[in-house]
C-alpha cells in the first residue's frame, strides 16, 4: 500500500514538472535575455542636474554598474552615490537571477559581511556572500523588460543587520530600453533614481 502511494506521488511530481516545462518552453531564452539586459553602466546625471536647479527635490548623483560573473545567473551590482563633492558612498551587491517554483523569476540580493574593497567580478564566489532572501525583487521578467520590487516590512527587518549600507541596496527596479529606474532608501525615504545607460 505504501509503495503504491509513493509511486502515485512520484508520478504526480513528474507530471507537474513536465507541465511546468511545457508552459515555459522559452525559459532558457528568457534567462539569456534577462542576463543580457542586466548588464551595463547607468547613471542619473540628467536627473541630478535637473534637481540641482531647484525644480526638484535634491537628488544625489548615482551610478549603477552591473557586471556578469563566471557563475551562471549571478551578477555584481556596484552602486555609487555622490551626495556632494566630498561625500561618496559605494557598495557592491551580488544579485542572483532565480526561477521560483511557480516559474516566475526574481533577483535575490547578497552582501559581504565586511567589504573593505570592491570585489572583482572575475573572482566571484557565491559561497562568500550572505543572502538577503527577504529583499528579493519579484515581478515581471522578460528579455526586453524587467519590473520588480521587494516587500517592504520583511526587507526592512532583515537589512537591520546590514547597517547603513542598506540605503544603497536596490529595493525596486524597472529596466527597459536605455533606462534603469532604481528605488533606493536614501535618507530614510524611498527615492526613484532615473539612470540612463552610459555610452560605452
Amino acid at each position: 500500500m505504501k509503495s503504491r502511494l509513493l509511486i502515485a506521488l512520484l508520478l504526480l511530481v513528474m507530471a507537474a514538472g513536465a507541465a511546468a516545462g511545457e508552459s515555459h518552453p522559452d525559459g532558457a531564452a528568457v534567462s539569456t535575455g534577462v542576463a543580457a539586459l542586466l548588464q551595463g553602466r547607468f547613471d542619473n546625471r540628467e536627473q541630478a542636474a535637473q534637481a540641482s536647479t531647484g525644480a526638484e527635490p535634491a537628488i544625489p548623483k548615482v551610478t549603477v554598474t552591473i557586471e556578469p560573473t563566471p557563475q551562471k545567473d549571478w551578477a555584481l551590482w556596484r552602486v555609487r552615490v555622490e551626495t556632494d563633492a566630498d561625500s561618496t558612498y559605494e557598495q557592491t551587491w551580488a544579485m542572483q537571477t532565480r526561477v521560483e517554483h511557480d516559474g516566475s523569476r526574481s533577483l535575490v540580493p547578497y552582501y559581504q559581511y565586511k567589504q573593505a574593497t570592491a570585489p572583482a567580478a572575475a573572482e566571484f564566489k557565491a559561497d562568500e556572500w550572505l543572502s538577503l532572501e527577504a529583499c528579493a525583487l519579484r515581478g515581471t521578467f522578460t528579455g526586453t523588460r524587467i519590473e520588480a520590487m521587494s516587500e517592504g516590512e520583511p526587507c526592512v527587518a532583515v537589512t537591520m543587520s546590514v547597517g547603513a549600507r542598506r540605503a544603497l541596496m536596490p529595493v525596486g527596479i524597472v529596466r527597459e530600453g536605455d533606462w534603469l529606474h532604481v528605488d533606493l532608501n536614501l535618507r530614510g525615504a524611498r527615492t526613484r533614481i532615473e539612470a540612463k545607460r552610459a555610452a560605452a
